[in-house]
């Protein structure tokens, strides 16, 4: 490459901005001096609306447990404070109201003297959700409302993994999320209204789920989560982190801002026969 290229900042700056990944940077007083189109795809904020802005007013990341990472337990504060890089996996919530899980990283910025002049954030999804995983069978059986597989095909999944706790005697989590409050906003605004709940709910938990885990609906504002060779443990865990998730996601409707509630049960069928007594609830 030639040094011409090396030289030329309009080329880095094309580079930075064309790469598939969420990149900013900010200064030391945490205001955003860079913003690619990684970045808005991952947030849902454009450059233009979040470059000047403090940090803090554009970016509200959260652990699995639903605590803020701001001030002190924000990676990019601790990044100018201690001068090193950082690594962590959080949840942003998207400018359309959902919780994302994403990978982070951080590195301070140095200029002659290592005097420090900002930070650069590098950020992309921890969950990568592929609808090829599905399978054939499971393509073009996705809900109109929330673009994941519908209750139809959620029940024919179900189905089959109870089959193979037959043959392999190895059970398999659940999660039966349910929205709360829907019945009660339906009758105040309407039917459309519980709309954006379905459709949040089912992003944050898409975005926040493995990829090998399958995510469907279930029943009215319900979803069911199904979670293979996860151990007991490991599925209330992950049912603890999804109600965390799901109770700071938000819902715009006609200019007014609601927190979706959710309540996230657990299930370990270990025989067939739970497959009936499941099913007809």
């Amino acid at each position: 490459m030639s040094s011409n290229l090396l030289d030329n900042p309009k080329l880095f700056r094309h580079v930075l901005e064309d790469l598939p990944v969420g990149i900013y940077i900010v200064d030391r007083e945490l205001r955003i001096r860079f913003w690619n189109h990684g970045a808005e795809q991952l947030t849902g904020h454009l450059a233009h609306e979040v470059v000047g802005h403090i940090l803090e007013e554009v970016v509200q990341s959260c652990n699995r447990r639903g605590n803020s990472l701001s001030g002190e337990h924000c990676p990019v504060t601790m990044t100018l404070n201690q001068r090193k890089a950082q690594r962590c996996t959080a949840s942003y919530l998207h400018k359309n109201g959902h919780r994302s899980a994403v990978t982070i990283r951080t590195r301070p910025i140095l200029e002659a003297g290592d005097a420090i002049t900002g930070a650069a954030i590098l950020f992309e999804e921890a969950f990568v959700y592929r609808e090829e995983s599905l399978g054939p069978p499971m393509y073009g059986c996705l809900d109109a409302i929330t673009g994941i597989p519908s209750q139809r095909l959620t029940r024919a999944v179900l189905k089959e993994c109870m089959a193979g706790v037959e043959e392999s005697h190895l059970g398999f989590g659940m999660l039966r999320i349910r929205v709360l409050g829907m019945e009660e906003f339906c009758s105040k605004h309407g039917p459309q209204s519980v709309v954006p709940f379905l459709r949040t709910a089912a992003q944050t938990l898409r975005s926040n789920l493995d990829a090998e885990y399958f995510l469907g609906c279930w029943a009215e504002n319900e979803f069911l989560a199904v979670l293979p060779s996860a151990s007991p443990m490991m599925v209330a865990t992950k049912a603890e982190t999804l109600w965390n998730l799901l109770r700071h996601s938000e819902v715009t409707w006609w200019g007014d801002r609601f927190m979706v509630e959710a309540e996230v049960p657990t299930r370990w069928p270990r025989q067939a026969a739970n497959w009936n007594r499941f099913s007809k609830r």
